[in-house]
């Protein structure tokens, strides 16, 4: 890899890593408004799965495969990890500020929606189940309280959240690196 282009990696990466984060923003606002609409706890299953996982997997893998051609279409381990790293630690901070915003001043009351969908539809689902009223009530009480540990979450356990997410963006990277790494073929000479 020329140095012209390797100098191109890192500003070709954040282009990249906010047009994705931006994207996962989006995203994450679908998933909440069909999550808080979802009459099933099938739906309540699949929109995250789907909206939350498989969408942006494949909006990386194309972002990937994009910054790699951006910078000649060729990259080792090492260059193909720190890209993509900082794409997707971008992408994080972009995703995380924006759904902060969101959730605090957009839609403030999006968590508390979402709990009563997610309580409703899983006491729905366990008396099809013909499970006993107490079981049923027990199970929402544990519910409430994991959903009220979480929404009360310390200063200290909000940053070491974000340190485990950093630390999985970096473990997605190198993964993504070792997938999408492309080394520049030797070239043959002939005597």
């Amino acid at each position: 890899m020329t140095t012209q282009t390797l100098e191109n990696l890192k500003p070709e990466a954040a282009k990249n890593g906010i047009g994705l984060g931006l994207i996962s923003l989006v995203l994450g606002v679908i998933s909440a408004y069909l999550l808080v609409n979802a009459s099933s706890m099938m739906a309540i299953f699949l929109i995250p799965i789907l909206v939350g996982l498989l969408i942006p997997l494949g909006v990386a893998i194309y972002f990937c495969i994009d910054l790699r051609k951006k910078i000649g279409g060729f990259w080792n381990l090492r260059q193909a990890t720190s890209g993509i790293f900082i794409m997707f630690l971008i992408a994080y901070v972009i995703s995380t500020a924006g759904n902060l915003v969101f959730t605090k001043f957009i839609e403030p009351d999006m968590a508390t929606s979402i709990q009563s969908t997610v309580i409703d539809a899983t006491s729905e689902m366990m008396q099809k189940q013909g499970m006993e009223q107490e079981a049923i009530d027990k199970k929402i009480e544990e519910m409430n309280a994991d959903f009220e540990k979480k929404a009360h979450g310390t200063v200290m356990q909000n940053i070491q959240g974000h340190v485990i997410g950093i630390i999985i963006v970096f473990v997605f990277a190198l993964l993504f690196g070792a997938i999408f790494k492309k080394e520049r073929p030797l070239a043959v000479f002939e005597e």
